[in-house]
């Protein structure tokens, strides 16, 4: 007889943005398909919730999704997908913890009770809720390892205080071999003295985390062991590598007109042996007209063919991208399957904005990256990405005098780059190095690797403190 799993029933609130859903959707799925769970059940927005179903689809009768009604105007944004632009994000954090007493109602109400709440670091008003409950609690952050402790070991012991610029390297606490600029950290990090309502958030966030049971890091011991190492011997609350994540995932059930299409096209390049330039910057970034056409007008030049997934709210309504750049350019708009793209042969690179999640899946399928940091932690990946791990190359923008920071990334140096990447020395030798992270990705998820023993390790702990009252 097969063992009883060792959670009843897990339940995962996830913040209204796919990139923060989507590791918890892969999270549940491995938690019902290695019986570690009985049940997962996901509280979200009405129109967040067809795409949690979506990701769920095959997962058995475990999974579930309740949806909280959102109790403010009927066209006010349920997700980051409709938010106008990346600098309403705090705002609609705010307003997001308006769910507050409907998801209290929800979770009181379901049964069975849940024995772990699962739940996104941005909504730090879930862990009242739990601890009304007496409901253990685990935090996502949708980081990585690196990024995770390089921020917290600069704030706490503020090693930028003593550079005189923005170009002068300083050392990483524990990490001898490190050296960042300001110019690696985005506000509020880069400043030695963070004050505002960004680092107001931020510091809320930690106090909701460090209470809670640890912290769940979609990443491998083996790719941040360094820095995931540092973490848990120098700081109180645990931190769980149990990635890749996205290696849980299943195809979807239905492929879009758009999937379909991409796939033929990618089949047709590799039939002419023509490799491929992934080309994509995630669903918040923001692109200035200018910046879209140096980036057009580089690709172009690059004599490189490339798939470019673009955002409508870069476009003009009469832009006809597709007519720019005959048969060796493909541009999409919308949400695509990116395993899928990324997994494909033809694929062999991928010019990215470097969240954490496309840099994972990256490493996942051996793909080195041309790495276009905008915001977040996103600087701090393309640093890992390029001169830690050494599976990438990166563009940078040209420096602006008159706006007294960094202009746009030039045409000319998207050219040059995406033709090293592909074509060049060092974009082999990344992608050499990515095809090693590759299979050792591979090996951590299986029967015996450090991720599959970790997330073991991580339920059974959560379920035995919590047998205990602790």
């Amino acid at each position: 007889m097969a063992a009883s799993p060792t959670l009843r029933h897990v339940a995962m609130l996830p913040f209204m943005a796919k990139g923060h859903a989507m590791p918890l959707i892969h999270l549940a799925r491995l938690l019902l398909g290695r019986r570690l769970a009985s049940a997962v059940t996901f509280f979200t927005t009405p129109r967040n919730a067809p795409f949690i179903r979506a990701g769920l689809a095959g997962a058995g009768g475990g999974a579930a999704v309740v949806e909280l009604p959102f109790p403010s105007e009927q066209d006010a944004p349920q997700s980051t997908d409709e938010l106008p632009s990346s600098t309403s994000l705090v705002d609609f954090v705010t307003a997001v913890a308006a769910l507050q007493p409907a998801f209290a109602d929800a979770l009181a109400k379901i049964e069975p009770r849940p024995d772990l709440l699962v739940h996104d670091g941005f909504l730090r008003w879930a862990k009242d809720i739990a601890d009304e409950l007496g409901m253990p609690r685990l935090v996502t952050l949708g980081f990585g390892g690196f990024a995770t402790y390089v921020n917290r070991a600069v704030t706490a012991h503020r090693p930028h205080a003593r550079v005189s610029s923005p170009s002068e390297p300083f050392p990483v606490h524990g990490v001898p071999d490190l050296r960042l600029t300001k110019a690696d950290l985005n506000p509020p990090f880069d400043d030695p003295e963070p004050s505002g309502p960004h680092w107001d958030f931020i510091c809320k966030n930690r106090i909701s985390m460090y209470s809670s049971r640890g912290i769940i890091v979609n990443s491998f011991h083996e790719l941040e062991s360094i820095y995931i190492d540092l973490w848990n011997r120098e700081f109180d609350i645990k931190m769980w590598p149990i990635g890749p994540l996205s290696l849980a995932a299943s195809e979807p059930a239905v492929q879009t007109k758009d999937d379909r299409e991409i796939s033929e096209w990618l089949d047709s390049r590799l039939a002419m042996d023509r490799p491929v330039l992934y080309v994509a910057f995630g669903s918040q970034a923001e692109l200035s007209r200018a910046q879209l056409e140096e980036i057009a007008v580089g690709l172009d030049n690059s004599g490189v063919d490339f798939l470019w997934v673009v955002r409508s709210k870069w476009l003009n309504p009469d832009d006809r991208f597709n007519d720019w750049f005959g048969d060796r350019g493909k541009v999409v708009e919308g949400f695509i399957n990116q395993l899928g793209v990324l997994s494909h042969k033809s694929v062999r690179g991928f010019f990215t904005h470097c969240g954490w999640n496309s840099v994972l899946e990256s490493i996942v399928m051996g793909v080195p990256m041309l790495s276009f940091p905008m915001a977040a932690e996103q600087k701090l990946n393309a640093k890992f990405v390029v001169d830690v791990i050494h599976v990438g190359l990166r563009v940078r923008p040209k420096e602006d005098a008159n706006k007294g920071g960094s202009g746009l990334v030039m045409s000319g140096d998207v050219q040059v780059l995406a033709r090293e990447l592909i074509l060049g020395e060092e974009g082999k030798r990344a992608a050499a190095r990515a095809g090693e992270l590759s299979l050792s990705s591979r090996k951590t998820m299986d029967i015996g690797g450090s991720s599959f023993e970790n997330l073991a390790k991580m339920v059974q702990e959560v379920s035995e403190t919590h047998a205990n009252g602790e």
